[in-house]
């Protein structure tokens, strides 16, 4: 008896300790899903019924597939050229390069700023009159002429990559800091030159930490808002496609949550494709 009465108050002090969590997902998480779930799937301003008409036309819609197809290339787009900058920059300032403190703030910056007013800004700097477009022409041979970059799609990765790139980043050089460079060490007295320590030893531990990184960058990309809304032209991701709906008057409520539950649907889907490649041994 006194077994199972120990065993009854572990079990109750759990269930009291998991409480504010178990309250917190159900609040923030689970019930504000169900009732977009159960919006989506009623006819358009009505309280009672249920249909899939919402999904049909949408999914039966040709540009429902540019639609997903672009939500997709500016996310990954905005992963890849996060990861190509993070691994250069993390093996740089772990060597406490002068001045490194700032440049590790200078890393955080774009996630302190708003996105909207973050979009802004990248929009003046990139402008046909801004500073890139102006260095370009004065220092750059052949450029004789501002280049188009902003609301084009390689202007919006420009512009995710800016926005979402700290995460990447600090895991990186998290991980990089908290290698034991004897690691480093054993390999370059066994004979290895630097690309191979760095393509063998370096880039196999860290991975865990791209690969945490990257799933941030993934989920906040796939969701931006503020900029392809203000610096996207006429190119509108999941996100936008679905304030638009709500936008009419009046709001077509069940049509934005149909197409919310599609964008949280494919998001699940690729992250655990994504994981699962991703966690393969590296050879």
């Amino acid at each position: 008896m006194l077994k199972r009465g120990s065993k009854a108050r572990f079990i109750l002090i759990t269930l009291l300790l998991l409480s504010p969590g178990l309250l917190t997902f159900f609040l923030l998480f689970f019930y504000p899903m169900m009732v977009t779930l159960t919006r989506s799937l009623r006819p358009e301003g009505e309280q009672i019924g249920w249909t899939l008409e919402h999904y049909v036309t949408f999914l039966a819609e040709p540009r429902a597939r540019e639609v997903i197809l672009l939500t997709f290339v500016l996310s990954i787009g905005a992963v890849l050229c996060s990861v190509l900058l993070s691994i250069p920059l993390g093996l740089a300032l772990r060597q406490k390069l002068r001045a490194h403190r700032f440049y590790r703030l200078t890393m955080i910056t774009p996630r302190v700023v708003p996105g909207l007013i973050g979009a802004l800004g990248l929009l003046l700097l990139f402008g046909s009159r801004g500073w890139v477009n102006l260095f370009l022409i004065r220092f750059v041979p052949f450029v004789n002429e501002p280049i188009s970059i902003n609301y084009t799609i390689p202007g919006l990765i420009l512009f995710y990559t800016w926005l979402y790139f700290p995460f990447i980043a600090l895991t990186t050089l998290a991980a990089l800091e908290g290698l034991d460079p004897a690691i480093e060490e054993a390999a370059d007295v066994a004979g290895a030159n630097r690309w191979q320590v760095l393509r063998h030893v370096v880039i196999p531990l860290i991975t865990p930490a791209i690969l945490a990184g990257s799933v941030l960058t993934f989920m906040a990309a796939f969701g931006a808002f503020s900029i392809p809304l203000i610096a996207g032209g006429n190119h509108r991701p999941l996100s936008v496609e679905i304030y638009r709906q709500i936008d009419f008057t009046p709001a077509r409520w069940s049509a934005a949550s149909a197409r919310a539950m599609i964008m949280a649907v494919l998001q699940v889907i690729f992250l655990t494709i994504y994981m699962r490649v991703l966690r393969r041994p590296i050879t």
